[in-house]
C-alpha cells in the first residue's frame, strides 16, 4: 500500500474523517444550497426538452422530479410525439419540430437533448450560444473530431453542460471512489463491465403506424447524416446504424467508462482495441455489430495502479440477460468491488476492517452501513427510498446551475468519457489498436 493511502487509513482510524465523494456530487453542503440568501429549491428552473423518444422522455421524467423545476417547451421531428407531450406534461406546453424555436424562447433556462447522437454536438452548441444550460444524452459527440468545438462553446458561453450519463452520480459510484481511494483493495488492475440480452426475432423491427414523410421531418432527422430515402426503421432504431448512432460502445461502453473516469480519477486510456461483428442481426437492418469486446489499457495516475479495462456486449445472449445493468467489477492487488448503482460489494484477500470502513466519512442514505457477509465480503446497500441514480444526476445539475458550483460531468469529463466509447468503434473499424492522448484528445502514435 502506498504511503499515502497508508497516511489517509492512519488518520481515519484515528477518528479524522476525510473527505469521500467530491461534494459537488451530494449537493448537500448548506453554502452550496442558498442563492441571494433564498433557498436554492425556490428558484424555478424552466426545461425544454428536445427529442422526445425513449431516453429523452425518462429524462424529462426524471428531472420534473427534483423540485423547482418545470417543463415548458418540446421538440421533436415527429409530430405525434408531440401530442403525446401535451398529454402527459400539460397543453401549456410549447411544442415544435424545429430545435431553434426552442432556443429564441426567453421562458426556457435549460435544454435536454435526447436526439440521435450525431445531433448532440450541433445543438448543445447551439443551444450554449442562445444562453441556455445543456443536459446532454451520452456520448455528447459523434465524432471525435467534435470534441475541439463543444468544449469552446462551453468556455466561450459559460454555460452548464452535463452529459447524461446519469449513472456516475449514483451512490453505488460514489462509495465505490470513497473505497478504492481509500486504498482497501489495493492498486486497481482490472475492470470489467458487461452487456447482455436476449435475441429479438429478425426482420423488420415495429414502427409506428403512422410513420411518414407527412408526420416525421425526415431532412431535419438525416441533418448531416449521408443522405438517404425516408425508412422508418433508420428513425426508429437509428442506434443500428453508424450514420446517426454510435453502436455499441457510444449507447453502454459509455455508462462504465464515466463511472470508472469518476471513481479512478482516469482521463482515458493510452490504448484501446475492439473486435466482434454483426453475428446474429444480418438482415440488413443495422450496419453496427451485434456483439463487441473492448479492452482498453489506462495508465497509473495518483499512485491507484495500472490497469486494463474489458468491455463487452453481446446482443444475443439468451441466458445472462444484464441488458440495462451498469454493474461492474474492480479488482485491486488486495479486494474487488462490485459495484451497482445502489450498492457496492467488497471482497478482500484478509478479514475485513470494519472499525476501518464505518470511519469513513458518511456519504448518507444507507450506503454507509457495512453489511457483514463473511469475514471477507461487505455489502453497502442503499436505503429502500433512495431516488436513483439518474434523479442524482439530475439533482447535482440544477444544484450547480443555482449555486453557481463547478459540476463533475462538465464538459471536459463528457468528452474524456465519451472519447474512449468512439475510439472502441473506430478500433473495430479499422481492425487494429488506437493509440490516445487522453490529456490532449488525440490519437498519437504508437
Amino acid at each position: 500500500m502506498s504511503n499515502r493511502r497508508m497516511f489517509i487509513k492512519q488518520m481515519m482510524a484515528g477518528g479524522i474523517l476525510l473527505p469521500s465523494a467530491p461534494r459537488l456530487l451530494s449537493g448537500k453542503n448548506s453554502s452550496e444550497m442558498v442563492v441571494n440568501g433564498e433557498p436554492a429549491g425556490s428558484d424555478e428552473i424552466r426545461i425544454a426538452l428536445i427529442g422526445k423518444g425513449g431516453m429523452g422522455t425518462a429524462d424529462a421524467n426524471c428531472a420534473l422530479r427534483v423540485p423547482g423545476v418545470k417543463i415548458t417547451a418540446v421538440c421533436d421531428v415527429y409530430e405525434t410525439r408531440l401530442e403525446v407531450a401535451k398529454k402527459q406534461w400539460g397543453d401549456h406546453l410549447f411544442t415544435t419540430k424545429d430545435y431553434n424555436d426552442i432556443l429564441k424562447r426567453s421562458d426556457v433556462d435549460a435544454v435536454l437533448i435526447g436526439t440521435p447522437d450525431h445531433w448532440h454536438q450541433p445543438i448543445a452548441i447551439a443551444a450554449m450560444k442562445a444562453g441556455k444550460h445543456v443536459y446532454c444524452e451520452k456520448p455528447v459527440i459523434h465524432k471525435i473530431s467534435e470534441a475541439e468545438n463543444l468544449i469552446n462553446a462551453q468556455r466561450v458561453s459559460g454555460m452548464y453542460f452535463q452529459a447524461g450519463s446519469q449513472g456516475m452520480a449514483s451512490l453505488g459510484n460514489r462509495k465505490a471512489r470513497q473505497l478504492l481511494q481509500s486504498g482497501i483493495i489495493g492498486k486497481v488492475n482490472f475492470i470489467d463491465g458487461q452487456f447482455t440480452g436476449a435475441p429479438g426475432a429478425l426482420g423488420h423491427y415495429p414502427v409506428a403506424d403512422d410513420a411518414s414523410e407527412k408526420t416525421i421531418w425526415w431532412k431535419r432527422f438525416l441533418g448531416n447524416a449521408p443522405k438517404h430515402k425516408f425508412d422508418p426503421q433508420r428513425f426508429f432504431y437509428w442506434r443500428n446504424w453508424k450514420d446517426y448512432g454510435t453502436g455499441i460502445a457510444g449507447d453502454l461502453f459509455v455508462h462504465v467508462l464515466a463511472s470508472l473516469h469518476y471513481i479512478t480519477d482516469a482521463i482515458g486510456p493510452e490504448k484501446v482495441y475492439t473486435t466482434g461483428g454483426i453475428r446474429h442481426y444480418t438482415d440488413g437492418y443495422r450496419d453496427t455489430p451485434d456483439i463487441m469486446l473492448a479492452y482498453l489499457d489506462y495508465p497509473d495516475r495518483e499512485d491507484l495502479g495500472a490497469f486494463t479495462v474489458q468491455l463487452g456486449a453481446n446482443y444475443v445472449d439468451g441466458v445472462s440477460r444484464k441488458w440495462g445493468s451498469m454493474d461492474f467489477r474492480i479488482v485491486g492487488s488486495e479486494g474487488t468491488l462490485d459495484v451497482a448503482w445502489d450498492k457496492v460489494t467488497l471482497k478482500t484477500m484478509r478479514k475485513a476492517d470494519i472499525a476501518f470502513l464505518q470511519a469513513l466519512e458518511p456519504i448518507g442514505q444507507g450506503i454507509d452501513t457495512p453489511v457483514v457477509k463473511s469475514e471477507q465480503e461487505i455489502e453497502f446497500v442503499a436505503s429502500s427510498d433512495y431516488k436513483g441514480g439518474h434523479y442524482d444526476h439530475f439533482e447535482n445539475f440544477f444544484t450547480g446551475i443555482r449555486n453557481k458550483t463547478p459540476l463533475v460531468c462538465d464538459v471536459m469529463f463528457s468528452v474524456r468519457s465519451a472519447a474512449p466509447a468512439l475510439l472502441s468503434y473506430e478500433s473495430f473499424e479499422r481492425g487494429e489498436a488506437v493509440y490516445w492522448d487522453a490529456e490532449n484528445l488525440k490519437e498519437r502514435k504508437k
